[in-house]
Protein backbone atom coordinates (compact mmCIF):
# COMPACT_ATOMS: atom_id res chain seq x y z
CA UNK A 1 0.00 0.00 0.00
CA UNK A 2 1.60 3.28 -0.99
CA UNK A 3 1.00 6.34 1.14
CA UNK A 4 -0.70 9.21 -0.65
CA UNK A 5 1.76 12.06 -1.30
CA UNK A 6 0.38 15.35 -0.04
CA UNK A 7 2.06 18.66 0.78
CA UNK A 8 0.40 20.30 3.80
CA UNK A 9 -0.16 24.04 4.18
CA UNK A 10 -1.99 25.43 7.21
CA UNK A 11 -3.99 28.46 6.08
CA UNK A 12 -5.97 29.26 9.21
CA UNK A 13 -5.04 30.09 12.79
CA UNK A 14 -6.89 29.80 16.06
CA UNK A 15 -6.27 30.22 19.75
CA UNK A 16 -7.69 28.91 23.01
CA UNK A 17 -8.33 25.44 24.33
CA UNK A 18 -9.05 23.96 20.89
CA UNK A 19 -5.96 25.34 19.15
CA UNK A 20 -4.76 23.14 16.28
CA UNK A 21 -1.36 21.57 16.81
CA UNK A 22 0.74 20.58 13.82
CA UNK A 23 1.87 16.96 13.84
CA UNK A 24 2.11 15.97 10.21
CA UNK A 25 5.39 16.27 8.38
CA UNK A 26 5.46 17.86 4.94
CA UNK A 27 2.75 16.51 2.75
CA UNK A 28 1.63 17.59 -0.71
CA UNK A 29 -1.64 19.10 -2.03
CA UNK A 30 -3.97 19.77 0.85
CA UNK A 31 -4.55 22.73 3.15
CA UNK A 32 -6.59 23.38 6.28
CA UNK A 33 -8.47 26.60 7.02
CA UNK A 34 -10.20 27.32 10.33
CA UNK A 35 -13.49 28.91 9.24
CA UNK A 36 -14.80 29.53 12.75
CA UNK A 37 -13.66 29.28 16.37
CA UNK A 38 -17.25 29.51 17.61
CA UNK A 39 -18.57 26.25 16.19
CA UNK A 40 -21.44 24.29 17.68
CA UNK A 41 -20.69 20.95 19.32
CA UNK A 42 -21.98 19.30 16.13
CA UNK A 43 -20.83 22.04 13.79
CA UNK A 44 -20.35 19.81 10.73
CA UNK A 45 -22.81 16.98 11.52
CA UNK A 46 -24.59 15.17 9.97
CA UNK A 47 -23.16 13.31 6.96
CA UNK A 48 -26.51 12.88 5.20
CA UNK A 49 -26.48 16.63 4.48
CA UNK A 50 -24.40 18.27 1.75
CA UNK A 51 -22.66 21.36 3.19
CA UNK A 52 -20.10 22.20 0.46
CA UNK A 53 -20.84 23.28 -3.12
CA UNK A 54 -18.32 24.29 -5.81
CA UNK A 55 -19.75 26.27 -8.73
CA UNK A 56 -18.87 29.24 -10.94
CA UNK A 57 -15.33 29.55 -9.57
CA UNK A 58 -16.45 29.60 -5.93
CA UNK A 59 -16.73 27.20 -3.03
CA UNK A 60 -19.75 27.74 -0.77
CA UNK A 61 -19.49 26.23 2.72
CA UNK A 62 -22.21 26.02 5.40
CA UNK A 63 -21.95 24.90 9.03
CA UNK A 64 -23.44 25.44 12.49
CA UNK A 65 -21.99 27.93 14.99
CA UNK A 66 -23.06 27.60 18.57
CA UNK A 67 -25.63 27.01 19.58
CA UNK A 68 -27.57 26.81 16.32
CA UNK A 69 -26.51 29.57 13.91
CA UNK A 70 -26.35 28.48 10.27
CA UNK A 71 -23.33 30.27 8.79
CA UNK A 72 -21.93 30.46 5.25
CA UNK A 73 -18.56 31.52 3.85
CA UNK A 74 -17.39 31.60 0.24
CA UNK A 75 -13.94 30.82 -1.16
CA UNK A 76 -13.02 32.59 -4.40
CA UNK A 77 -10.89 30.02 -6.21
CA UNK A 78 -9.17 32.57 -8.42
CA UNK A 79 -7.97 34.85 -5.62
CA UNK A 80 -7.82 32.21 -2.89
CA UNK A 81 -9.65 34.56 -0.53
CA UNK A 82 -12.48 33.75 1.85
CA UNK A 83 -15.50 36.00 2.32
CA UNK A 84 -16.78 37.25 5.63
CA UNK A 85 -19.09 34.93 7.56
CA UNK A 86 -22.79 35.33 6.72
CA UNK A 87 -25.46 34.37 9.26
CA UNK A 88 -28.41 32.87 7.38
CA UNK A 89 -30.62 31.97 10.35
CA UNK A 90 -30.81 30.50 13.83
CA UNK A 91 -32.28 27.17 14.82
CA UNK A 92 -33.01 25.40 18.09
CA UNK A 93 -29.96 23.37 19.12
CA UNK A 94 -26.98 21.40 17.78
CA UNK A 95 -29.29 19.17 15.69
CA UNK A 96 -30.24 22.12 13.45
CA UNK A 97 -27.37 21.91 10.97
CA UNK A 98 -27.83 22.91 7.33
CA UNK A 99 -28.34 20.92 4.14
CA UNK A 100 -27.47 22.81 0.95
CA UNK A 101 -28.08 22.50 -2.78
CA UNK A 102 -27.98 24.59 -5.99
CA UNK A 103 -30.36 24.81 -8.95
CA UNK A 104 -29.55 25.22 -12.65
CA UNK A 105 -29.90 29.00 -12.39
CA UNK A 106 -27.18 29.20 -9.73
CA UNK A 107 -29.48 29.86 -6.76
CA UNK A 108 -28.40 28.29 -3.49
CA UNK A 109 -30.91 26.69 -1.10
CA UNK A 110 -30.50 25.94 2.60
CA UNK A 111 -32.71 23.80 4.83
CA UNK A 112 -31.96 23.96 8.57
CA UNK A 113 -33.15 24.74 12.05
CA UNK A 114 -35.49 22.46 13.94
CA UNK A 115 -35.20 19.50 16.26
CA UNK A 116 -38.71 18.12 15.77
CA UNK A 117 -40.35 21.07 14.01
CA UNK A 118 -40.74 22.74 10.61
CA UNK A 119 -37.57 23.37 8.59
CA UNK A 120 -36.42 26.89 7.85
CA UNK A 121 -35.97 27.22 4.09
CA UNK A 122 -33.87 29.94 2.45
CA UNK A 123 -32.70 30.83 -1.08
CA UNK A 124 -29.81 33.06 -2.08
CA UNK A 125 -30.99 36.44 -3.36
CA UNK A 126 -28.66 36.27 -6.37
CA UNK A 127 -27.12 33.39 -8.37
CA UNK A 128 -23.74 32.12 -7.16
CA UNK A 129 -23.80 34.65 -4.32
CA UNK A 130 -24.16 33.66 -0.65
CA UNK A 131 -24.06 37.16 0.84
CA UNK A 132 -27.84 37.71 1.06
CA UNK A 133 -30.70 35.25 1.57
CA UNK A 134 -34.49 35.30 1.29
CA UNK A 135 -36.66 33.32 3.67
CA UNK A 136 -39.18 31.05 1.96
CA UNK A 137 -42.14 29.26 3.59
CA UNK A 138 -41.20 26.63 6.17
CA UNK A 139 -42.03 22.97 5.61
CA UNK A 140 -41.69 19.58 7.28
CA UNK A 141 -43.62 17.52 9.82
CA UNK A 142 -41.84 17.27 13.23
CA UNK A 143 -38.65 17.34 11.17
CA UNK A 144 -34.96 16.65 11.98
CA UNK A 145 -31.91 15.60 9.90
CA UNK A 146 -32.57 16.93 6.37
CA UNK A 147 -30.98 15.59 3.20
CA UNK A 148 -31.52 17.90 0.22
CA UNK A 149 -30.75 17.49 -3.50
CA UNK A 150 -31.79 19.18 -6.74
CA UNK A 151 -33.05 17.10 -9.68
CA UNK A 152 -32.29 17.76 -13.38
CA UNK A 153 -35.61 19.61 -13.73
CA UNK A 154 -34.81 21.80 -10.68
CA UNK A 155 -37.21 19.90 -8.45
CA UNK A 156 -35.90 19.91 -4.88
CA UNK A 157 -36.08 16.61 -3.01
CA UNK A 158 -35.81 16.36 0.77
CA UNK A 159 -35.87 13.41 3.16
CA UNK A 160 -35.87 13.68 6.94
CA UNK A 161 -36.90 12.01 10.18
CA UNK A 162 -40.34 13.17 11.21
CA UNK A 163 -44.05 12.48 11.20
CA UNK A 164 -46.02 11.21 14.17
CA UNK A 165 -44.28 9.23 16.91
CA UNK A 166 -42.60 6.86 16.61
CA UNK A 167 -40.90 9.03 13.98
CA UNK A 168 -40.75 7.77 10.40
CA UNK A 169 -38.52 8.47 7.40
CA UNK A 170 -40.34 11.19 5.46
CA UNK A 171 -40.08 12.69 1.97
CA UNK A 172 -41.21 15.94 0.33
CA UNK A 173 -40.46 17.55 -3.03
CA UNK A 174 -40.72 21.08 -4.38
CA UNK A 175 -41.14 21.56 -8.16
CA UNK A 176 -39.24 24.49 -9.65
CA UNK A 177 -41.04 27.67 -8.62
CA UNK A 178 -43.71 25.69 -6.76
CA UNK A 179 -44.60 24.67 -3.24
CA UNK A 180 -43.52 21.69 -1.17
CA UNK A 181 -45.75 18.65 -1.52
CA UNK A 182 -47.40 17.09 1.52
CA UNK A 183 -45.10 14.87 3.64
CA UNK A 184 -44.97 11.25 2.50
CA UNK A 185 -43.89 8.33 4.65
CA UNK A 186 -41.12 6.22 3.08
CA UNK A 187 -40.10 3.97 5.99
CA UNK A 188 -41.97 2.92 9.13
CA UNK A 189 -39.90 1.55 12.03
CA UNK A 190 -42.38 -1.18 12.88
CA UNK A 191 -42.29 -0.48 16.63
CA UNK A 192 -45.11 0.90 18.78
CA UNK A 193 -43.21 3.65 20.56
CA UNK A 194 -39.85 5.10 21.57
CA UNK A 195 -37.00 6.96 19.90
CA UNK A 196 -36.25 6.22 16.22
CA UNK A 197 -33.57 7.47 13.81
CA UNK A 198 -32.70 6.79 10.16
CA UNK A 199 -29.47 8.47 8.98
CA UNK A 200 -31.16 9.14 5.63
CA UNK A 201 -29.09 10.35 2.66
CA UNK A 202 -30.16 11.30 -0.88
CA UNK A 203 -28.19 11.53 -4.14
CA UNK A 204 -29.12 12.07 -7.80
CA UNK A 205 -27.60 9.92 -10.54
CA UNK A 206 -26.58 11.18 -13.98
CA UNK A 207 -29.88 9.85 -15.36
CA UNK A 208 -31.93 11.63 -12.69
CA UNK A 209 -32.51 8.54 -10.55
CA UNK A 210 -32.99 9.35 -6.86
CA UNK A 211 -30.92 7.13 -4.56
CA UNK A 212 -31.65 6.90 -0.83
CA UNK A 213 -29.77 5.00 1.90
CA UNK A 214 -30.87 4.75 5.52
CA UNK A 215 -30.67 2.72 8.69
CA UNK A 216 -33.49 1.87 11.07
CA UNK A 217 -32.74 2.57 14.74
CA UNK A 218 -35.25 1.96 17.52
CA UNK A 219 -35.35 1.29 21.26
CA UNK A 220 -36.52 -2.35 21.22
CA UNK A 221 -33.65 -2.76 22.20
CA UNK A 222 -31.67 0.41 21.48
CA UNK A 223 -29.72 -0.28 18.26
CA UNK A 224 -29.55 0.28 14.52
CA UNK A 225 -30.76 -3.09 13.26
CA UNK A 226 -30.98 -2.64 9.49
CA UNK A 227 -29.31 -0.76 6.63
CA UNK A 228 -31.47 -0.17 3.58
CA UNK A 229 -31.63 1.33 0.10
CA UNK A 230 -34.46 2.73 -2.05
CA UNK A 231 -34.40 4.33 -5.47
CA UNK A 232 -36.87 6.22 -7.64
CA UNK A 233 -36.60 6.37 -11.42
CA UNK A 234 -39.69 8.52 -11.88
CA UNK A 235 -38.85 11.69 -10.00
CA UNK A 236 -39.92 10.50 -6.57
CA UNK A 237 -43.37 9.09 -7.38
CA UNK A 238 -42.51 5.42 -6.70
CA UNK A 239 -39.71 3.47 -4.99
CA UNK A 240 -37.95 0.21 -5.82
CA UNK A 241 -35.03 -1.95 -4.71
CA UNK A 242 -31.57 -1.89 -6.29
CA UNK A 243 -32.68 -4.89 -8.35
CA UNK A 244 -35.69 -2.99 -9.70
CA UNK A 245 -38.38 -4.67 -7.56
CA UNK A 246 -41.28 -2.30 -6.92
CA UNK A 247 -41.93 -1.52 -3.25
CA UNK A 248 -45.11 -0.79 -1.39
CA UNK A 249 -44.68 2.23 0.89
CA UNK A 250 -43.97 2.70 3.67
CA UNK A 251 -41.17 0.16 3.68
CA UNK A 252 -40.77 -1.88 6.87
CA UNK A 253 -38.18 -4.31 8.19
CA UNK A 254 -39.93 -7.07 6.23
CA UNK A 255 -39.51 -5.23 2.91
CA UNK A 256 -36.86 -6.55 0.44
CA UNK A 257 -34.79 -3.36 0.46
CA UNK A 258 -32.12 -4.11 3.11
CA UNK A 259 -28.49 -5.01 2.46
CA UNK A 260 -27.77 -5.78 6.12
CA UNK A 261 -30.27 -6.70 8.82
CA UNK A 262 -30.00 -8.51 12.16
CA UNK A 263 -31.49 -8.07 15.64
CA UNK A 264 -27.96 -8.27 17.06
CA UNK A 265 -26.52 -5.47 14.92
CA UNK A 266 -26.02 -1.85 15.94
CA UNK A 267 -25.39 -0.06 12.63
CA UNK A 268 -25.32 3.44 11.16
CA UNK A 269 -25.16 4.34 7.47
CA UNK A 270 -23.18 7.24 6.04
CA UNK A 271 -24.20 9.07 2.90
CA UNK A 272 -24.88 7.59 -0.55
CA UNK A 273 -22.66 8.26 -3.58
CA UNK A 274 -23.39 7.29 -7.19
CA UNK A 275 -20.68 6.15 -9.61
CA UNK A 276 -20.52 6.87 -13.34
CA UNK A 277 -22.48 3.68 -14.09
CA UNK A 278 -25.34 4.80 -11.86
CA UNK A 279 -24.59 2.33 -9.04
CA UNK A 280 -24.98 3.32 -5.37
CA UNK A 281 -22.16 3.24 -2.80
CA UNK A 282 -22.36 3.74 0.96
CA UNK A 283 -20.59 3.03 4.23
CA UNK A 284 -22.10 1.09 7.13
CA UNK A 285 -20.60 1.36 10.63
CA UNK A 286 -20.92 -1.55 13.05
CA UNK A 287 -20.84 -0.47 16.69
CA UNK A 288 -21.48 -3.97 17.99
CA UNK A 289 -18.25 -5.19 16.38
CA UNK A 290 -15.11 -5.22 18.50
CA UNK A 291 -13.19 -3.29 17.34
CA UNK A 292 -15.72 -0.94 15.78
CA UNK A 293 -15.58 -1.28 12.01
CA UNK A 294 -16.79 0.34 8.81
CA UNK A 295 -17.85 -1.58 5.69
CA UNK A 296 -17.91 -0.10 2.18
CA UNK A 297 -20.90 -1.40 0.21
CA UNK A 298 -21.82 -0.96 -3.43
CA UNK A 299 -24.29 -2.49 -5.87
CA UNK A 300 -22.84 -3.66 -9.20
CA UNK A 301 -26.19 -3.86 -11.00
CA UNK A 302 -26.77 -7.46 -9.91
CA UNK A 303 -25.84 -7.78 -6.24
CA UNK A 304 -24.54 -5.94 -3.19
CA UNK A 305 -20.78 -6.24 -2.54
CA UNK A 306 -19.09 -5.52 0.80
CA UNK A 307 -15.51 -4.37 1.48
CA UNK A 308 -14.18 -3.92 5.06
CA UNK A 309 -12.21 -0.70 5.54
CA UNK A 310 -10.66 -1.22 8.98
CA UNK A 311 -7.80 -3.38 7.57
CA UNK A 312 -6.87 -0.49 5.25
CA UNK A 313 -6.77 2.01 8.12
CA UNK A 314 -4.88 -0.44 10.36
CA UNK A 315 -1.96 -0.58 7.89
CA UNK A 316 -1.29 3.13 8.44
CA UNK A 317 -2.59 3.37 12.02
CA UNK A 318 -1.91 0.07 13.84
CA UNK A 319 -3.93 -0.52 16.98
CA UNK A 320 -6.64 1.97 16.04
CA UNK A 321 -10.31 1.33 15.36
CA UNK A 322 -12.82 3.24 13.24
CA UNK A 323 -15.53 5.42 14.76
CA UNK A 324 -19.15 5.72 13.67
CA UNK A 325 -18.61 8.63 11.35
CA UNK A 326 -17.92 8.26 7.64
CA UNK A 327 -18.92 9.70 4.28
CA UNK A 328 -17.90 9.19 0.67
CA UNK A 329 -17.97 10.75 -2.79
CA UNK A 330 -16.66 10.36 -6.35
CA UNK A 331 -15.09 13.05 -8.48
CA UNK A 332 -15.57 13.32 -12.24
CA UNK A 333 -12.43 11.25 -12.88
CA UNK A 334 -13.95 8.33 -10.99
CA UNK A 335 -11.72 8.64 -7.92
CA UNK A 336 -13.44 7.41 -4.76
CA UNK A 337 -12.91 9.34 -1.52
CA UNK A 338 -13.97 8.02 1.89
CA UNK A 339 -13.66 10.30 4.91
CA UNK A 340 -13.59 8.38 8.18
CA UNK A 341 -12.51 8.77 11.79
CA UNK A 342 -9.87 6.66 13.51
CA UNK A 343 -9.72 6.42 17.30
CA UNK A 344 -8.14 4.53 20.17
CA UNK A 345 -10.28 1.66 21.42
CA UNK A 346 -12.72 1.59 23.11
CA UNK A 347 -13.43 5.09 21.73
CA UNK A 348 -16.97 6.41 21.81
CA UNK A 349 -18.98 9.51 20.92
CA UNK A 350 -16.57 12.45 20.60
CA UNK A 351 -13.62 10.56 22.12
CA UNK A 352 -10.50 12.80 22.37
CA UNK A 353 -8.41 10.33 20.33
CA UNK A 354 -10.55 10.79 17.20
CA UNK A 355 -8.83 12.09 14.05
CA UNK A 356 -10.14 12.49 10.49
CA UNK A 357 -8.56 10.24 7.87
CA UNK A 358 -9.10 10.06 4.11
CA UNK A 359 -9.13 6.84 2.10
CA UNK A 360 -8.57 7.46 -1.62
CA UNK A 361 -9.08 4.83 -4.33
CA UNK A 362 -8.50 5.16 -8.07
CA UNK A 363 -9.57 1.58 -8.80
CA UNK A 364 -13.13 1.57 -7.41
CA UNK A 365 -12.24 0.40 -3.93
CA UNK A 366 -9.81 -2.38 -4.76
CA UNK A 367 -6.89 -0.52 -3.17
CA UNK A 368 -6.71 2.60 -1.01
CA UNK A 369 -4.20 5.25 -0.01
CA UNK A 370 -4.78 6.41 3.57
CA UNK A 371 -3.73 9.72 5.13
CA UNK A 372 -4.70 11.73 8.18
CA UNK A 373 -6.20 15.13 7.36
CA UNK A 374 -6.60 16.54 10.87
CA UNK A 375 -3.73 17.78 13.04
CA UNK A 376 -3.30 15.39 15.97
CA UNK A 377 -4.49 16.85 19.26
CA UNK A 378 -4.69 14.43 22.22
CA UNK A 379 -6.97 16.79 24.17
CA UNK A 380 -9.83 17.23 21.68
CA UNK A 381 -11.36 15.14 18.91
CA UNK A 382 -11.40 15.98 15.21
CA UNK A 383 -14.58 14.33 13.96
CA UNK A 384 -17.94 14.69 12.16
CA UNK A 385 -16.35 14.83 8.67
CA UNK A 386 -18.50 16.05 5.80
CA UNK A 387 -17.23 15.50 2.24
CA UNK A 388 -18.36 17.59 -0.71
CA UNK A 389 -20.54 15.61 -3.08
CA UNK A 390 -22.66 16.38 -6.15
CA UNK A 391 -25.64 18.56 -5.18
CA UNK A 392 -27.52 17.30 -8.25
CA UNK A 393 -26.91 15.04 -11.23
CA UNK A 394 -23.58 16.49 -12.40
CA UNK A 395 -20.38 14.91 -11.04
CA UNK A 396 -17.73 16.89 -9.17
CA UNK A 397 -15.34 18.63 -11.54
CA UNK A 398 -12.44 18.57 -9.07
CA UNK A 399 -11.39 16.81 -5.85
CA UNK A 400 -13.90 17.42 -3.05
CA UNK A 401 -13.63 19.79 -0.14
CA UNK A 402 -14.09 18.50 3.39
CA UNK A 403 -15.35 19.93 6.69
CA UNK A 404 -14.80 18.63 10.20
CA UNK A 405 -15.34 19.71 13.80
CA UNK A 406 -12.35 20.09 16.15
CA UNK A 407 -13.60 20.10 19.74
CA UNK A 408 -15.59 18.11 22.25
CA UNK A 409 -19.20 16.90 22.03
CA UNK A 410 -20.51 18.78 25.06
CA UNK A 411 -22.99 17.43 27.58
CA UNK A 412 -26.24 17.95 25.67
CA UNK A 413 -27.86 19.55 22.66
CA UNK A 414 -27.23 23.11 23.86
CA UNK A 415 -24.21 22.74 26.16
CA UNK A 416 -20.49 22.62 25.47
CA UNK A 417 -17.49 24.78 24.69
CA UNK A 418 -17.00 26.40 21.28
CA UNK A 419 -15.37 24.23 18.63
CA UNK A 420 -13.30 24.95 15.55
CA UNK A 421 -14.83 24.45 12.12
CA UNK A 422 -12.08 23.31 9.77
CA UNK A 423 -12.20 23.24 5.96
CA UNK A 424 -9.79 21.03 4.02
CA UNK A 425 -8.88 21.61 0.36
CA UNK A 426 -7.60 18.48 -1.35
CA UNK A 427 -6.54 20.44 -4.45
CA UNK A 428 -4.55 23.18 -2.72
CA UNK A 429 -1.78 23.08 -5.34
CA UNK A 430 -4.18 23.99 -8.17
Amino acid sequence: MTAIALVFALSGAASGQNNLTESNAKMNAFSRTVLSTNGSTRATGYEMSTKIITANGKVFVAWLDRVSDTQVRTLDLKSGRWSETILVGTGLDNHGGPAMTLDSGGYLYLVFGPHHGPFQFCRSRRPYDATEWDKLPEFGDHATYPSLVCGPDDTLHCTYRGGPAPWRLMYQQRPAGGDWTAPRELVHPGVPDGYTQYGNSLAVGLDGTLHLVFHVYDMHPAAGKAAGYLRSRDGGSTRETAAGKSLELPATLSSPCFLEQDAGFDMRVGNVAVDAEGHPWLTVSHGEAKPTSVTLWHHDGVKWIARPLLPEVAVTFPGKQMAWHGCLTFDGAGTLYVAAVREDPPGGWGHPSQEVVLLTSRDRGVTFDVTQLSATDPAFPSWLPNLERPFGAKPLARPPGLLYTHGGPGAGVTEGAATEVVFVRLDANQ
